[in-house]
């Protein structure tokens, strides 16, 4: 939303000799926060108003002309390449010394041996930019009204030199979408009074009555749908004032009956659409949801495809208008209308919202209408409206106007007392400066002793209760002079959750191993879910849909951390980087039932990806990749770090390579999966690998979390090292032989790990050697080799009962 200040002084006395940057920091802080302050015409001078006296060619070039003007009190000769130009038009002339914004500076020339004594100037050249100006305005020179008057400052007359607020309003602040809404804070802000239109309408001998018909199918989506007819409609340009305001504001001129439309919309905050009559079938419009299949041409031009939900105005035969976002092309009102049914209506905010997502477009009206509209204002604004057309001999207007309005809305009343207002804030604001806040933002007031009910106004829907009240008052009296109190009640020391602590630690290992963190969005597809190799009827696959999803790629809560992983490494591949290590730390959400008809379950989870060099190439040293071992290790170290130890299986993991997979498990609970992904994922997303992944749940990890250390007591005594190696059946998992070690190794066993794997011609076909380093240690006292000789045997028996591994 734009404000010009120069149209703000219509309805408040605004002073603009005062620092209007600390004015606007000053609406801020009141909750209308200004977001920029554009300075127009400062740069500007030296350009007037001149008349085209005469054209003739240049005789040196082709697509050059020679213009004699009359400035007034002198003439000049200016020599220039634009085409539109005419004889007796009214244009802006940069004259000898002048300057134009951008810095850009006018002197006296010869254009091909022509003397030329200044510049003829566009409106882009005197600051407006291309968005605001009809096609024809934005090549070319600005042709002025012909009543312009000549040799005036161009500035001046033209309305250039002002400044404009540009505010970046909060959704519940509709009331402050328009001019009168912000002079009610201009007003009680700058302690002035603000003044309002006053609106009168002479009707014609015409009546609506049997000309026009307004039903309404759909109460739910649209509260209130009035109209009024306007007669002998003549279709031409907008005053140059209100096209100067209107560009100000954003809003490109187009017709005076469209500027007067949009022109209102900005001054009452309240949208208005106006139909050509005669296109209108029967003439009789209807609110109403659109049926399947429908279509409408908008008037931008493009065809779109409406649903069921969205809302419509349509007539007898078609759509006339997607309601609340944009008019359609079929009742556009032209240069050949004659009669115009101006329609103004209140709809529903969150239908508007959805239907201008839905076709990828939004409007100024919609941006209005989203944010929940006064449906009291609607007569208002239709008056209004014809007032102005009326004014400018645009139009009759028709006798009376159809109002079609079943739920009126209520009126909301809200009791206090200041003693409640100053307990709720802090303050010590008398009752009377409470009042006299709320009654200069035309609240209502009845008292009743220490009683005071405010009585809101319909346009302050965001107004319900005794804090809004609060707020109001607060925000006028001046945040910044409340003063700082100590709270009242008893405070808690804040303390980190258990979750966020676990969090923490995962995130401080894999920071620490060389990855970094990745934020990814919350949402996937089923097709993410397809290239990852997850089978039908998987789990992942249970997902909760998006009712307003942000693309259409994304229309679902994720499942799994790895889909978004794989976007990552995908994107990062594309601009040739060599190395993606990478892990996030994120919830996947979990429905309890399909349809959703409660809060999914959100579970914390951690998935890590390494790919590509672990190191790069540096001589004397090759680049190392990185490989299965790099990915375990990860896992362990995320597992150490929470005390976790864990029992190492094979697994069969859909989204990993058969024979390169692996999980923790404890107590047969799965803690997390790893290794390489399938081959077939890889492709699927057009990476080259291969690549590496893991993925914890969290919940399954929570209740085996062990932050405390374990303390063990300085050996004093010396270790026996034994070494052991077995031919182990090539289908014989290196888990289970330590799992009967650590069983039958005795109470000296201190640790046991695998050094070496051999398969070659000494070791018989279908078997392995496989040979581990056995420690034992007493704390009683050094140890010989008969007190484990006991314990080894016990190992090598069981392992060749057992798992039919034999020592070598």
């Amino acid at each position: 939303m734009k404000s010009s200040l120069l149209w703000m002084q219509e309805y408040v006395d605004v002073d603009m000799t005062q620092d209007l940057q600390k004015f606007a920091d000053t609406l801020t802080t009141a909750g209308i926060p200004v977001e920029q302050v554009e300075y127009w015409g400062d740069e500007i001078k030296k350009v007037y108003t001149g008349k085209i006296l005469s054209i003739a060619k240049h005789p040196d070039a082709d697509h050059l002309v020679i213009c004699q003007l009359d400035m007034g009190d002198h003439e000049l000769q200016i020599v220039t390449g634009a085409s539109n130009v005419r004889e007796n038009q009214i244009v802006p002339v940069a004259v000898h010394g002048a300057h134009l914004p951008g810095g850009v500076k006018i002197k006296k020339s010869k254009l091909r041996g022509v003397a030329s004594d200044g510049m003829l100037c566009s409106a882009h050249e005197l600051g407006f930019d291309d968005s605001v100006l009809l096609p024809e305005e934005r090549n070319g020179i600005w042709i002025l009204p012909g009543n312009t008057p000549v040799g005036v400052d161009a500035v001046d007359y033209l309305e250039l030199r002002d400044v404009v607020y540009e505010y970046e309003l909060t959704p519940n602040r509709a009331d402050c979408f328009s001019m009168v809404g912000l002079s009610r804070e201009f007003a009680v802000l700058s302690g002035r009074q603000a003044a309002y239109p006053d609106i009168t309408v002479d009707e014609c001998e015409q009546s609506i009555s049997g000309n026009v018909k307004i039903s309404i199918e759909d109460e739910e989506l649209c509260s209130r749908y009035t109209a009024r007819f306007l007669c002998n409609v003549k279709v031409g340009k907008s005053p140059l004032w209100m096209q100067q305001r209107l560009r100000k504001s954003g809003v490109r001129p187009i017709n005076n009956v469209v500027d007067v439309t949009n022109y209102v919309m900005v001054e009452l905050g309240i949208p208005l659409h106006a139909y050509d009559y005669d296109k209108v079938a029967d003439h009789h419009l209807i609110a109403r949801r659109a049926r399947r299949g429908e279509k409408i041409k908008t008037l931008d031009g493009t065809d779109r495809q409406l649903t069921e939900q969205m809302l419509v105005i349509a007539d007898a035969e078609k759509v006339c208008c997607v309601a609340g976002v944009m008019g359609g092309f079929t009742s556009e009102v032209t240069e050949k209308t004659k009669t115009v049914i101006l329609e103004c209506a209140s709809f529903k905010g969150s239908s508007i919202r959805r239907t201008g997502r839905a076709l990828g477009l939004r409007s100024e009206a919609s941006a209005r209408f989203e944010r929940g509209l006064d449906a009291e204002s609607c007569i208002h604004s239709l008056d209004r409206c014809a007032q102005l057309l009326q004014q400018m001999g645009a139009c009759d207007v028709a006798q009376g106007i159809v109002d079609v309005y079943p739920r009126p809305q209520k009126t909301t009343k809200i009791s206090f007392t200041s003693r409640q207002i100053n307990a709720f804030l802090g303050t010590d604001i008398s009752e009377e400066q409470m009042i006299s806040i709320l009654k200069t933002l035309r609240f209502g007031i009845e008292q009743k002793g220490d009683a005071i009910t405010a009585i809101v106004p319909s346009y302050r829907g965001d107004c319900t209760e005794m804090p809004d009240i609060a707020e109001e008052v607060a925000r006028i009296f001046g945040y910044e002079h409340i003063p700082s109190t100590h709270p009242w009640s008893n405070i808690t020391k804040g303390e980190e959750g258990y979750h966020h602590a676990v969090s923490e630690k995962i995130s401080s290992v894999l920071s620490s191993s060389g990855l970094n963190e990745t934020v990814t969005f919350s949402f996937m597809n089923t097709d993410s879910l397809k290239k990852m190799l997850f089978q039908d009827g998987d789990a992942v696959y249970a997902a909760v849909p998006i009712l307003n999803p942000i693309t259409e790629e994304f229309p679902l809560m994720r499942t799994t951390l790895l889909t978004s992983l794989m976007d990552v490494l995908a994107r990062n591949q594309a601009v040739k980087n060599p190395s993606v290590a990478i892990y996030e730390i994120a919830p996947v959400y979990r429905p309890k039932a399909l349809p959703v008809t409660e809060l999914p379950e959100e579970e914390l989870c951690v998935a890590g990806l390494l790919y590509g060099q672990r190191t790069e190439a540096q001589w004397p040293d090759k680049a190392e990749n990185y490989d299965f071992y790099d990915i375990k290790g990860m896992v362990e170290a995320v597992l150490k770090g929470l005390g976790i130890q864990a029992d190492l299986q094979a697994s069969a993991w859909a989204p990993l390579h058969p024979g390169k997979a692996a999980a923790f498990v404890k107590d047969n609970n799965v803690l997390c999966h790893f290794g390489e992904l399938h081959p077939k994922a890889v492709d699927n997303y057009d990476v080259v690998g291969p690549v590496y992944v893991f993925e914890m749940h969290l919940n399954a990890v929570l209740p085996l979390v062990n932050f405390l250390p374990d303390y063990h007591k300085v050996a004093k005594f010396p270790a026996i090292s034994r070494d052991l190696a077995f031919l182990a059946p090539v289908q014989t998992d290196n888990a289970d032989i330590i799992s009967v070690i650590q069983k039958d190794g005795g109470p000296y066993l201190e640790a046991v790990h695998l050094f070496d794997m051999y398969q070659g011609k000494q070791v018989p076909k279908g078997f392995k050697s496989l040979a581990y380093s056995l420690v034992f240690r007493s704390s009683e006292g050094t140890l010989t080799e008969a007190d484990i000789q006991k314990s080894i045997d016990a190992v090598i028996a069981e392992l060749q009962t057992t798992l039919n591994c034999n020592l070598r």
